[in-house]
């Protein structure tokens, strides 16, 4: 059985000097962690896709962080669901991180085989529509895994229905790999103890195919 845990503390590693300096520390975290890594996040992607140091530069790009922060902050205010209001869920930030690096991983060896496909002579591609039932923990988790399947070359979400997801697969193997639950295991991780790619993935339907399988 899958547990669900409530990060409500994140994994803080402070010297012990003296108890009221760990909790000021600690409480500081836990209200602004999130604000501090969007801002590290959004500004290491500004300075790397612009490449320049000039002032201008900063400038216009403290001026984008600011925006889509104080966006961020209006549509965090917005529930995903009736069901579960805003700041109930909390995600577990190193496993994100390794999360993160797995699905550029995939991405690529994904995208490899696609190109692989596609210069291939005889194109062997078998599309269909594969339809199979993942019990993520929230609707985060759901959102995550949809786009997770469409960034991954050969997969396509096209329909996310409570915890009913819809895929277009460009092959067998693809299909295959989709449906074995490693990523839909994965990404449920995120928010809970410890689950199974079985528990994550099943009543598995072929809807169509291209080569009438």
């Amino acid at each position: 059985m899958c547990k669900v845990v409530h990060a409500t503390q994140p994994f803080l590693f402070f010297n012990q000097v003296s108890p009221f300096s760990t909790m000021n520390n600690t409480s500081l975290w836990l209200r602004h962690r999130g604000l501090i890594l969007q801002i590290l996040l959004l500004s290491a992607i500004w300075l790397i896709l612009s490449g320049r140091t000039d002032a201008v530069y900063l400038f216009w790009g403290v001026v984008s962080v600011a925006f889509v922060i104080w966006l961020s902050a209006k549509l965090h205010s917005i529930p995903l669901s009736e069901k579960e209001p805003c700041g109930t869920t909390r995600i577990i930030i190193p496993r994100l991180i390794v999360y993160l690096f797995w699905l550029v991983w995939q991405i690529i060896k994904s995208g490899t085989y696609v190109a692989y496909l596609i210069l291939h002579p005889k194109m062997p591609i078998d599309p269909m529509i594969v339809r199979f039932t993942s019990k993520q923990p929230n609707v985060l988790a759901r959102v995550i895994l949809g786009n997770s399947i469409t960034l991954t070359p050969g997969t396509l979400t096209l329909d996310i229905e409570d915890d009913l997801f819809t895929v277009h697969a460009l092959t067998q193997e693809v299909e295959e790999e989709l449906v074995s639950g490693d990523m839909e295991a994965r990404v449920a991780r995120l928010y809970m103890q410890d689950c199974t790619s079985e528990d994550m993935c099943c009543d598995i339907e072929l809807i169509t195919s291209g080569r009438g399988r």
